[in-house]
């Protein structure tokens, strides 16, 4: 069992959710911890405690939501005779999916620790052409994306458009 995971109901699983609203919603830097703590009806003493430091809070939330994207985007591309024929589709479930359970501010966040990200470390396997990393493009437009649906500056299916949009471009391009 992973050492993070809480016991129902325990401070550490209220400090959870309430992060996971929190940084879904407002990213890294938009999260005051003083405030966070008051919203799960804790004391940021009890954050440090269970966590460390806000740092270390974030990143066990944006993991978990990382490996559940690339969850998402392995299950529908293993129904694809090749796997780069579902990427497009694979990209757009996650986009729902980060839509519906309101993380897109965290998953467009820049980095806050050197540590590569488990869904540009998996979308990295999909550059077959080594002459031409398409998986930058992909990567930085689907965060750009998410990013852009975060502000309300698109809607979810705006964002998808653009997906089909750059799939059917590096298809007549490349």
């Amino acid at each position: 069992m992973k050492e993070w995971i809480p016991i129902p109901g325990s401070s550490k699983d209220k400090i959870l959710k309430v992060a996971l609203e929190e940084f879904g919603t407002k990213g890294y830097k938009g999260v005051n911890i003083t405030e966070l703590a008051t919203k799960a009806n804790m004391t940021t003493g009890a954050i440090y405690h269970h966590f460390g430091s806000k740092a270390n809070l974030y990143e066990v939330i944006k993991n978990e939501m990382e490996q559940r994207i690339v969850d998402r985007m392995e299950g529908v591309i293993s129904v694809f005779e090749k796997p780069d024929q579902g990427l497009e589709a694979a990209l757009i479930t996650s986009l729902k999916f980060a839509v519906e359970i309101n993380i897109c501010k965290l998953l467009s966040d820049e980095a806050t620790t050197l540590r590569p990200d488990k869904i540009t470390k998996y979308l990295s396997g999909f550059d077959t052409n080594h002459h031409m990393p398409i998986s930058i493009v992909i990567i930085s437009s689907w965060r750009s994306i998410l990013d852009s649906i975060s502000e309300n500056r698109i809607t979810l299916e705006q964002g998808i458009k653009l997906i089909e949009w750059i799939f059917n471009k590096s298809e007549s391009d490349f």
